[in-house]
C-alpha cells in the first residue's frame, strides 16, 4: 500500500521547488547578462547556498560528498561543468539531470532540498567577485 505524502512533506517540496525556479531565474538573467563571465556553480540546500565553485577555475576533476540526515548527495565537478554524480533519494531526476554548464537546466533533489544553478558572473567588469558572492 502506497502512502500519501503528509500536508508538511508537500509543503516542504513545494518550497524546494519555488527556490530552484527562484535560482534558475536569477542564474538564467545573470547568465543572459553575462555570457563571457566566469561560470559559477551555487550548490544550495534548503535554500541556502552551502559551496560556490568557480567552474572556471577547476583545474582538475573533483566530487563533493554532501550527507543530511535525509540522505547522500554526490557531486561531480570538472572544468567547466557540474552535476549529481549519484544520490539515494528514490527518483533520482537530479541524477538523471546530467552536467549543467550554464543557467538553462537547474538540478533539483527535492528529497534531499538540495539545488544546483550555473551563473556567468564577473565578465563585463562589474567589479563583483565571481566566487564570494
Amino acid at each position: 500500500m502506497k502512502r500519501r505524502a503528509s500536508k508538511a512533506e508537500l509543503l516542504f517540496a513545494a518550497v524546494v521547488v519555488a527556490v530552484a525556479v527562484g535560482g534558475f531565474a536569477v542564474a538564467h538573467a545573470a547568465g543572459a547578462a553575462n555570457p563571457s563571465g566566469h561560470a559559477v556553480a551555487t550548490i544550495t540546500r534548503d535554500g541556502v547556498a552551502i559551496e560556490t565553485i568557480d567552474l572556471d577555475a577547476v583545474k582538475n576533476p573533483y566530487t563533493l560528498r554532501l550527507e543530511d540526515e535525509r540522505g547522500v548527495n554526490m557531486v561531480a565537478v570538472e572544468p567547466g561543468r557540474i552535476r549529481v554524480a549519484e544520490a539515494d533519494c528514490p527518483d533520482e531526476v537530479c541524477v538523471h539531470t546530467g552536467w549543467i554548464d550554464g543557467p538553462a537546466t537547474p538540478i533539483a533533489c527535492v528529497p534531499h532540498g538540495l539545488t544546483v544553478t550555473v551563473a556567468r558572473e564577473g565578465g563585463d567588469g562589474d567589479g563583483l567577485d565571481a566566487v564570494a558572492r
